[in-house]
């Protein structure tokens, strides 16, 4: 059976430890690892063992590594699980943290999206919002419900930037058109953008 032969804690990282089997390197873990399984030199510790003390330090090591990503600011679960997936980790490892990180609300693509929406729509209408959500892997109804929670009065939003876009213009049939289509290629829908416009005279 296999037997630890050291344990030494890594020099640029105290929280990680190098473990040593049969006198050759085995693998980089944890101390939470460590001490979980209480690991310590001259322990005999069978194979199926080792592999579950190696999944446990990938998960500590991954949640840390996720953690760290989502913390200056809410990312949405396809992009966490990019994010790891992209460091190397396991499908299995992945969807571990990702259940973990939903726990903790470290994920959570409904709140995502409702910040998302309050900080974009002065300049963005709905569809145009609710399109780069779901490239952001977040489902429809998701969307949809933090639309009803998010404060946005879409109606004054396109009426503001229908003014901006018409600021030192001329207000003439074409260029009202033109604001129409703008607010139209900005997300907003039909009769939205022509409420917004009609102060500055009918399109057709």
């Amino acid at each position: 059976m296999p037997v630890i032969t050291a344990i030494t804690v890594q020099e640029k990282n105290k929280e990680r430890c190098n473990v040593f089997i049969d006198g050759e390197f085995f693998a980089g873990v944890s101390m939470e690892t460590v001490l979980k399984f209480r690991l310590k030199p001259k322990m005999e510790i069978e194979p199926d063992k080792l592999a579950e003390v190696l999944a446990q330090s990938e998960r500590s090591q991954a949640i840390a590594k996720a953690a760290d990503y989502c913390a200056k600011s809410l990312k949405t679960k396809k992009q966490v699980k990019e994010y790891l997936l992209s460091k190397g980790y396991s499908e299995e490892t992945v969807w571990y943290c990702i259940d973990k990180l939903k726990e903790y609300a470290y994920i959570d693509d409904k709140e995502y999206s409702r910040r998302f929406m309050e900080s974009t729509a002065k300049t963005q209408g709905k569809r145009l919002m609710a399109y780069k959500l779901m490239m952001k892997g977040v489902k429809k109804e998701d969307v949809e419900e933090a639309y009803s929670l998010a404060e946005i009065d879409e109606e004054e939003n396109a009426k503001n930037l229908a003014a901006k876009y018409l600021r030192n213009k001329e207000i003439t049939k074409e260029n009202v058109y033109k604001a129409y289509k703008y607010l139209v290629g900005k997300g907003f829908d039909f009769e939205t953008a022509k409420n917004a416009v009609s102060d500055f005279g009918e399109q057709d």
